[in-house]
């Protein structure tokens, strides 16, 4: 539910940017949305990744579904940019509350904690791709006024979560395999002490991930609104992103399976040489052929987010929740950030250009999967 209400910019920027920006400025103003936005729903989590490491509480799941859904929902009555842009910080915080706790709970509550993530982002995902279009489907036959009053589902949520979000035993959320707490307690070592060792490789992650995020981002955002310059109706360039969104719940899943069965650093290396081609053949093309490559592009590039996640949990023993919050915060926060410069150029160069060379992005960081030789092959039994 959270997730529908998460990505309600991506299906409304055109729309609002036709309300509130000029035909100058108007990519440059969809990018200051995006960073914004990124700005506190995934910066954000970081902060709250390491509260949740500290404080178990359900509120974090709580208020995040209910600022999200209201700080979203509102975006279209705003009277002003600088309106939009507090009512998506507001929205934006919500996201960073929920998704780090919710991300350890989902691997502590599965057999496997990789398909137990998987499964966790997996439904995230379909609720992005799917959820909007149940939000959107009143505003867009009766009046986009009508968006106001989607708020109500996910405050209904919030009210009833904490009645059902409750454990007869504390769950161990550290990155082991399943269950509760059984060995004493133990003695959490720093962060510091725990990741210094490790730095290189993380920073490599966090590379990889939040680069990713600049063509999965820039995609989301600007593909709407190229495809709204080729008239389009809303509802079908709705639909469109909600398949570009499917595809990426899809490649999500099949990590998870795949991830046990494929060696970790081959898996990297498809997602990232094989999905290129695939979305700029995608961009080149009509009709069918459009969303049959952008679907399996958007598939191929999103089956390595899971294998991120789970080898900064395995380096942050202890922090896994930080862990989270930096392969699905920070880094997708600095993605979303870098967003801002593709509106800009778009708005100097074109959008189909810019476009073009944003699907190329993935081909430039396979280099780098070099510098993680050393690090555990996450196929093998034994982890």
């Amino acid at each position: 539910v959270l997730d529908s209400y998460a990505t309600l910019l991506s299906h409304l920027q055109p729309r609002l940017l036709e309300k509130l920006a000029s035909a100058a400025n108007r990519n440059s103003l969809a990018g200051n949305f995006v960073s914004i936005y990124s700005l506190f729903s995934s910066f954000g989590q970081v902060l709250f990744g390491w509260l949740s490491d500290r404080v178990r509480t359900v509120h974090f799941v709580t208020f995040g579904v209910a600022l999200t859904a209201i700080g979203l929902s509102l975006l279209w009555v705003a009277p002003t940019v600088n309106t939009v842009y507090l009512l998506l910080a507001i929205g934006g915080i919500g996201v960073a509350a929920f998704h780090p706790q919710a991300t350890a709970y989902a691997g502590a509550l599965a057999k496997g904690r990789g398909m137990g993530t998987s499964v966790f982002l997996t439904g995230g995902n379909i609720g992005r791709a799917l959820g909007p279009l149940a939000l959107m489907f009143i505003p867009y036959h009766f009046g986009l006024d009508y968006l106001a009053w989607e708020m109500i589902p996910g405050l209904l949520l919030a009210l009833i979560a904490p009645k059902v979000l409750k454990f007869d035993k504390e769950l161990d959320l550290t990155a082991s395999t399943r269950g509760t707490p059984s060995d004493g307690v133990r003695l959490q070592e720093s962060f510091w002490t725990v990741a210094s060792p490790r730095l290189l490789p993380l920073i490599v992650l966090f590379v990889i991930a939040a680069f990713r995020t600049v063509t999965l981002t820039g995609l989301e955002t600007f593909l709407s609104v190229h495809l709204d310059d080729q008239d389009y109706s809303d509802q079908m360039r709705s639909l469109v992103i909600a398949l570009f969104i499917f595809a990426g719940s899809m490649g999500i899943m099949s990590s998870g399976w795949l991830i046990t069965r494929v060696n970790t650093y081959v898996l990297l290396l498809v997602s990232l040489l094989g999905a290129p081609p695939l979305l700029y053949a995608s961009l080149h093309t009509n009709g069918l052929s459009f969303l049959t490559l952008l679907f399996l592009g958007n598939v191929i590039l999103t089956s390595s987010i899971t294998v991120n996640i789970i080898l900064a949990q395995m380096m942050l023993r202890g922090h896994e929740s930080i862990a989270s919050g930096l392969m699905m915060g920070a880094a997708w926060g600095v993605g979303g950030l870098l967003n801002k410069f593709v509106g800009d150029l778009g708005d100097q160069f074109g959008l189909p250009i810019v476009l073009d060379g944003l699907v190329m992005i993935p081909l430039l960081l396979a280099p780098l999967l070099i510098l993680l030789r050393d690090q555990p092959d996450l196929s093998k039994p034994s982890l």
